[in-house]
């Protein structure tokens, strides 16, 4: 892959996932219904489903920013999470090893337990290869 590629495949935009990766597990969590889009809504299934990888909602709604909002993928031209709740995701991923930087820059890859986890957890059977 070029760097290019790879920005497009998984990145961070600032500080949570972005690229078809962040499409991917946003689109994920809508159709587990985790998720509403419309206005960026935790269904009762999204609170289950985030505490089981350890995301303290709570804690994420008392950040001194937006909770959660789509931001439009720049490379994607879909919605991807963004926000605290988007910011908090992130670091599980990475704190999980689920992630890990390219090269230091902003580009991402999934690794193979990040695969299996994102897998299990959202049923993204669409997860992009990075």
């Amino acid at each position: 892959m070029t760097a290019t590629s790879d920005l497009a495949a998984a990145r961070t935009c600032y500080d949570h996932l972005a690229g078809k990766l962040g499409v991917a597990v946003t689109s994920a969590l809508v159709t587990a219904g985790a998720l509403v889009v419309d206005g960026v809504q935790i269904t009762e299934r999204g609170s289950e489903l985030f505490a089981i990888l350890g995301l303290d909602i709570a804690d994420a709604r008392r950040k001194r920013r937006r909770f959660a909002y789509c931001c439009i993928d720049l490379t994607e031209r879909h919605p991807h999470l963004a926000g605290s709740l988007g910011a908090a995701l992130c670091r599980i991923c990475f704190q999980a090893r689920w992630i890990e930087r390219v090269e230091g820059g902003r580009a991402i890859r999934v690794t193979a337990a990040g695969h299996r986890a994102l897998s299990a957890l959202l049923g993204a059977d669409s997860l992009p290869a990075t």
